[in-house]
């Protein structure tokens, strides 16, 4: 007979093989921790459809771990694609703050913009850069599902704070986009942007004030507002995927400078 893979909080694991060593030690770490994964090489029984094993993994998982790299981009053909349009198609169902998508880098690489409903892409989920520092990375994926399977969200957002996020949502979605909206000139790859995220000195900025400022932009204002009242209402300990912290100036510049590098091809 075989084995139930359909576990109810369970993570779908969708990787290229060339990364088997890497997404081995995710799994190790899932293991130490009690969190219950599906990896194809070890959850498809012989004699099984495979193609059905992964859908229904997929569709019952609580997480869908994308692992995203170097090698997934030089390949011309992997069924990860086919798991991750599977993916997609259950993530435009599900409420805009799940977290059930997560992304990880693990390697420098790109994040196919396979489109997710709402003029967004799969490059609008925030990702985790394991390249970077794994082992953070891997502690902070671990919070995020741990923290889920601990109380299922038992930290209620009251009414107020609900609302405050989804202006929050919106205002961010302004600035994934790209568009330009509520910036000057509406370029979000203007000078007193990329000024603005550096170590400047004081002086430098004061040259460039005309364009905009951290008591001019209203975007910005609006954002850092919300994020300091989200943050005192301990929006920080639910560790969404999608949360960025705009209080400061030079977040916020941060924020607008990747998200045009990354559209005009720079990253």
């Amino acid at each position: 007979m075989a084995k139930d893979n359909t576990i109810e909080r369970n993570v779908f694991v969708s990787y290229v093989k060339e990364n088997s060593l890497q997404i081995d030690r995710i799994c190790k770490a899932f293991t130490e921790n009690e969190i219950e994964y599906w990896l194809d090489k070890k959850d498809i029984d012989p004699g099984t459809f495979w193609k059905d094993a992964i859908k229904s993994a997929i569709n019952n998982g609580a997480y869908f771990l994308a692992c995203f790299s170097k090698e997934y981009n030089e390949r011309k053909e992997t069924y990860m694609n086919e798991e991750l349009l599977e993916a997609v198609e259950i993530l435009r169902t599900k409420q805009y703050d799940s977290g059930w998508f997560i992304p990880i880098k693990l390697s420098e690489c790109e994040i196919p913009p396979i489109p997710i409903g709402a003029g967004r892409t799969l490059n609008d989920i925030h990702y985790l850069s394991f390249y970077e520092d794994c082992d953070t990375e891997v502690k902070r994926l671990i919070d995020i599902i741990k923290h889920e399977e601990d109380d299922s969200s038992s930290k209620a957002i009251s009414n107020e704070i609900f609302e405050k996020q989804y202006i929050y949502l919106g205002l961010k979605s302004l600035i994934e986009i790209g568009s330009g909206a509520g910036f000057h000139n509406a370029d979000l790859g203007h000078p007193v942007y990329r000024i603005g995220a550096s170590n400047a000195p004081i002086e430098m900025l004061k040259e460039l004030e005309y364009a905009d400022s951290p008591e001019k932009s209203l975007l910005f204002k609006m954002l850092s507002m919300l994020s300091k009242e989200l943050k005192d209402a301990g929006i920080e300990d639910l560790h969404f995927t999608w949360w960025y912290d705009f209080t400061e100036w030079r977040d916020f510049c941060k924020f607008a400078i990747d998200v045009y590098d990354r559209k005009k091809g720079y990253k």
